[in-house]
């Protein structure tokens, strides 16, 4: 079980995060977390598209400058004078993205919020921003590249992970995700206090047991069918 309460206090107003989608990339684009119901273990996040209500465990909290590489639509300022200012700004800066009408990468967030595919994705902004005169090639373009972003960005932050010293919480089935040392030892470190973990075995109920890895300092307890390398890939220790 997740302690929502726990990961919620990571969190403060006006910061800047990213969300997980259902194949667990990020998103291509920011939100700003509006307010933190500490209470309720949950967060509300504008994003390009809408305010929501969500848990702390389905964003990541991320390096604003991540959104200068974004398109200048998503920047989350609080007045129309700002955002313009930011646009400007961003055009001087990127030729990352192509100059679209208002709206395109919103429906775009939109789309991936929801969860659907790139050819979904397509499908809708097409018919919305065709008849405006955006020509095929760009709508397709853009919709492969804001895609293609989103899993780069994902590939990003699990390459600056490899080099961690300790197992590190990842998925919201208690996962943990261990670095290339960690591998090559074939034991993790423990994910409190950094000291290298041993293998035990726990008894449980009606004689079963389950193969752990326990650290002798806190006492912290990994599953072995827990531990993951560095991309996600199970290990079978």
């Amino acid at each position: 079980m997740i302690d929502f309460w726990k990961l919620v206090k990571d969190f403060k107003q006006g910061d800047i995060v990213q969300r997980f989608s259902p194949t667990l990339t990020l998103s291509p684009f920011v939100g700003r977390v509006t307010a933190v119901h500490r209470g309720l273990g949950q967060l509300d996040v504008q994003w390009p598209h809408a305010n929501e209500r969500m848990s702390a465990d389905e964003v990541v909290r991320v390096n604003p400058a991540l959104a200068t590489f974004l398109p200048p639509e998503f920047d989350q300022s609080y007045s129309s004078y700002d955002i313009a200012k930011a646009r400007d700004k961003w055009a001087s800066r990127s030729h990352l993205w192509a100059q679209l009408p208002p709206g395109f990468y919103k429906e775009l967030a939109r789309n991936w919020s929801k969860g659907a595919s790139e050819m979904l994705a397509y499908n809708q902004v097409w018919d919305q921003f065709s008849p405006m005169g955006v020509e095929d090639d760009l709508i397709r373009s853009e919709v492969q590249k804001f895609y293609l972003t989103g899993s780069r960005l994902s590939d990003l932050r699990i390459n600056q992970f490899v080099h961690k010293s300790a197992a590190y919480w990842f998925a919201e089935n208690r996962q943990y995700r261990v670095s290339q040392g960690e591998i090559q030892s074939r034991r993790p470190n423990c994910p409190k206090c950094g000291s290298s973990m041993r293998r035990t075995t726990y008894k449980m109920d009606k004689g079963a047991r389950m193969r752990l890895f326990a650290c002798p300092k806190d006492l912290f307890l990994l599953k072995s069918d827990a531990i993951l390398g560095p991309g996600g890939e199970p290990l079978g220790w």
